[in-house]
């Protein structure tokens, strides 16, 4: 259960320790999207930025092999993003090239393709996220992708909650959670332009925004991020959510050691290399051209961790 005001931390460490050894690669294949949602940054969305070349992927994935997994004996774990990944022209071979190679696997998606394409996808995929969109979403064709995939492998599912639209796409989130039992899922605040400030949610908006929707997933489940947990200075342990560490504005580690570039990497459409999607640190190099992947955590440069996908990194207090 969440605590409304956290003792101060000296650390936000995986509940799950097997999590430390892996490497998330957020790994976005281009920005193009069959939805445009009103609260979408066109260049996450415009398709204004060309597919990454199929072999420029490739030569990524050998590099990632021979650093993380060779190198630093680290399990890797490709996520997919977009734009809408799934869109991406042969995107089928490219997950067929990642599990040669060992890696394990996932993509974000707003799930829009056929029953059909999401059957052969699942034999590739160690999990799948999907984000559900109240403005574009074919809401029956959705709940049946969602029976699918819970089926078959974990899954995720973000319902975005325009606070607009707030009660109407809560029962929505209801009716996805009783179509697809086995899934996890998320109400997602909205943030302005992707930024740190959240939209004008009410105080009862807010307080719905970290009730569960779903039953705990399942511990076995095969999930290369989850629940974290912020380690007193007393050496004692709290588990919180990230979206909850969200929403109570419990998201500020300026200053401490984060292993961004070690426990993540972020691919953007442009070919452009960070250690992670908030982009402390810089560029550390591009697809197809110099590049050189970290071996050590980084001081955090950033005055608040606005992305979900950044809470899950271990951080440390700085001595």
């Amino acid at each position: 259960m969440m605590r409304q005001t956290p003792r101060p931390a000296a650390a936000l460490r995986h509940a799950e320790p097997a999590h430390a050894g892996v490497v998330l690669v957020d790994w976005m294949l281009g920005n193009a999207c069959n939805h445009a949602c009103s609260y979408c940054p066109a260049a996450l969305h415009d398709g204004s930025v060309p597919w990454q070349r199929r072999e420029d992927v490739i030569a990524l994935m050998d590099r990632l092999a021979a650093h993380y997994a060779e190198g630093l004996g680290r399990s890797v774990w490709l996520q997919f993003t977009g734009g809408e990944p799934t869109s991406y022209p042969g995107f089928s071979e490219i997950m067929a090239e990642s599990r040669a190679r060992g890696f394990l696997q996932s993509v974000v998606s707003n799930g829009s393709r056929t029953l059909r394409f999401w059957k052969k996808a699942a034999g590739l995929l160690d999990s799948a996220i999907l984000t559900y969109h109240d403005e574009f979403a074919d809401h029956a064709a959705f709940l049946e992708v969602c029976r699918l995939l819970s089926d078959r492998l974990p899954l995720h599912v973000n319902v975005t909650m325009h606070p607009a639209r707030f009660d109407a796409i809560r029962a929505r989130a209801g009716e996805i959670a009783e179509a697809a039992p086995g899934a996890s899922i998320t109400l997602k605040p909205l943030r302005k332009g992707f930024g740190t400030a959240l939209y004008d949610y009410s105080p009862a908006q807010l307080a719905q925004l970290s009730e569960r929707v779903s039953r705990a997933p399942d511990p076995r489940a095969t999930l290369p991020r989850s629940v974290m947990e912020l380690v007193a200075e007393d050496g004692t342990a709290e588990r919180w959510r990230a979206n909850d560490l969200l929403v109570a504005g419990q998201n500020r580690w300026k200053g401490w050691r984060c292993e961004a570039g070690v426990e993540s990497l972020r691919v953007k459409a442009s070919g452009e290399i960070l250690r992670a999607v908030c982009g402390t640190g810089g560029v550390i190099g591009r697809m197809g051209g110099p590049l050189t992947l970290p071996i050590a955590s980084i001081r955090c440069s950033r005055d608040s961790c606005a992305c979900v996908a950044d809470i899950l990194i271990s951080k440390r207090r700085a001595s």
